[in-house]
């Protein structure tokens, strides 16, 4: 059973990754955000852009979940997403954008849901039989963590200027 209001407070939480990540935008400039801190790392732009895309995933499943009974759900390779989107060209206001957009039209469908749109199903390849509620658990974890990442490399690099400047 779904603890409904466990489940209200992480659809909350989704909402303030929007203005965290807005946050950040306007405290760093293109340079810092297309920065790749080693060789196969991604560039904090190239995190932001993963964010907007995954979350055109996330919306599919849910919608899925919300729909059919017992879907089988998709996942997607990142890396591979990552590379034929081209996400170090997209500008960080544009993957900002699109991130705003997605997220405002999930929040959107998950505020809607029912306590029993909460417990459908779906079935992941990789986690086995979800809910809508595990869904929204896992995204807020993946907000999460990639917000953080991004933090963290955007400080890396302010340390690193400013070590430079010394």
């Amino acid at each position: 059973m779904v603890d409904l209001l466990e489940c209200l407070a992480q659809i909350g939480a989704l909402a303030e990754t929007a203005p965290r990540l807005a946050a950040l935008v306007r405290a760093a400039d293109d340079a810092r955000w297309r920065a790749r801190p080693e060789t196969g790392v991604w560039a904090p732009v190239e995190v932001l852009a993963h964010l907007a895309d995954l979350e055109l995933i996330y919306a599919a499943r849910l919608r899925a979940m919300l729909t059919i009974d017992e879907p089988a759900l998709q996942i997607v390779d990142q890396e591979a997403l990552a590379q034929r989107a081209g996400y170090l060209d997209w500008p960080v206001a544009v993957a900002l954008d699109r991130f705003l957009a997605r997220r405002r039209d999930t929040l959107e469908l998950l505020r809607s849901c029912s306590a029993a749109e909460l417990e459908r199903r779906g079935r992941h390849p990789r986690r086995g039989v979800i809910t809508v509620a595990d869904q929204v658990a896992i995204m807020l974890a993946h907000d999460t963590s990639h917000v953080g990442q991004i933090r963290q490399r955007l400080a890396a690099l302010d340390e690193t200027h400013t070590t430079m400047e010394a």
